[in-house]
């Protein structure tokens, strides 16, 4: 199945939050390990659910920015969303202070916790109004992005595509695409700006709200920054500045050598040698197979995760997809893992935004 034929519908929120909080309430009696873990299993997979819709919405939207019913559906989640956080938060705290700490810790690893303290810090039944618009100042950014029309050479090309010629071997033909695709901004600069300083106010006040100076602490804990602090960041950052900074320059210096021009310039971003930089060769399986090499070369850890990642044609299977889904995720409850199934198109969308 294409993902053009992937079914539809929208997501009843009133009815998966009652589910939810039909889950939290079993969650908070739970008798033992097992029964907290069955339940985190199930709450995880009506969640899943959500998101699988969401972003079946969200790419078709993306995807194209004029179709108002799926631009509609995206406003409908921008408003549904943070009110369903409401309940994932509350779940977060039932399972936070569960008795079977260690089990869960077990199957789903001490991480997990830290994240869930994240979580828990980061969020308020207050702030619902805020988040809410706050994906609508996102999803104005993203539709303005991707309703960008540029034309070249006579067609009419987006900001991605047009990303080929500003790494045109032609230096004179960068430029000239560097300078359409900035035109862009430059016009719509007055609507980005008043996005920018929205998005600031509203960052802001949600962190005050919270008790947070401003809105980089709380940022930290939305992005779920679990295993290193600021200080850390700190630190890389000043590694950066006494040890990259000059390895890059000197690179770059060699890059203006090699290109043969007087000075690098804007346009020059992303070129590297002065025919072209080098482009994947052979078929689409032999670049496959050509990673897999390379990965499993490297160490055990990167050959595992990149078989982790493994995508498998299932074109010629007589058995339907949900129905492998399905039994793969039983397989994984049996051996305390989590098996995801994804179709080829919605992860490459995904990655495209």
């Amino acid at each position: 199945m294409k993902f053009s034929e992937m079914p539809y519908s929208r997501v009843d929120f009133p009815a998966v939050i009652a589910q939810g909080k039909e889950i939290i309430q079993r969650a908070s009696q739970a008798k033992s390990g097992e029964e907290q873990f069955e339940l985190h299993q199930e709450f995880n997979k009506l969640m899943d659910h959500v998101k699988t819709l969401y972003t079946i919405a969200h790419i078709r939207r993306d995807g194209d920015v004029t179709d108002e019913f799926y631009d509609g559906e995206k406003s409908y989640y921008d408003e549904k969303l943070p009110e369903l956080n409401a309940v994932t938060n509350e779940y977060t705290k039932v399972l936070f202070a569960t008795s079977y700490r260690q089990y869960m810790e077990e199957k789903i690893g001490p991480v997990a916790f830290k994240s869930m303290e994240l979580e828990m810090k980061s969020f308020n039944e207050s702030l619902i109004p805020l988040m809410q618009e706050e994906n609508a100042l996102a999803s104005r950014y993203s539709k303005l992005i991707a309703s960008a029309k540029i034309m070249w050479e006579g067609e009419e090309l987006n900001l991605s595509l047009m990303r080929k010629y500003m790494r045109s071997s032609d230096r004179d033909t960068r430029k000239k695409a560097w300078d359409a695709f900035s035109e862009f901004f430059e016009k719509n600069q007055p609507e980005i700006d008043e996005i920018y300083d929205l998005m600031v106010k509203n960052r802001t006040k949600q962190a005050q709200m919270l008790g947070f100076e401003n809105y980089i602490d709380m940022g930290y804990c939305r992005m779920n920054r679990n295993s290193y602090t600021k200080e850390d960041i700190q630190k890389l950052r000043d590694q950066i500045k006494t040890v990259f900074v000059p390895l890059a320059a000197k690179m770059h210096k060699n890059r203006q050598a090699r290109l043969g021009v007087e000075a690098l310039r804007y346009y020059d971003m992303g070129v590297y040698f002065p025919q072209g930089d080098p482009a994947p060769t052979g078929t689409p399986e032999e670049i496959l197979e050509s990673g897999r090499k390379m990965y499993s070369e490297m160490s055990d850890e990167t050959r595992d995760f990149f078989n982790m990642m493994m995508i498998v044609d299932m074109s010629t299977s007589a058995k339907p997809f949900a129905d492998c889904v399905k039994e793969l995720e039983q397989i994984g409850e049996e051996i305390g893992v989590k098996i995801k199934c994804q179709r080829e198109e919605i992860f490459d969308m995904m990655h495209r935004i």
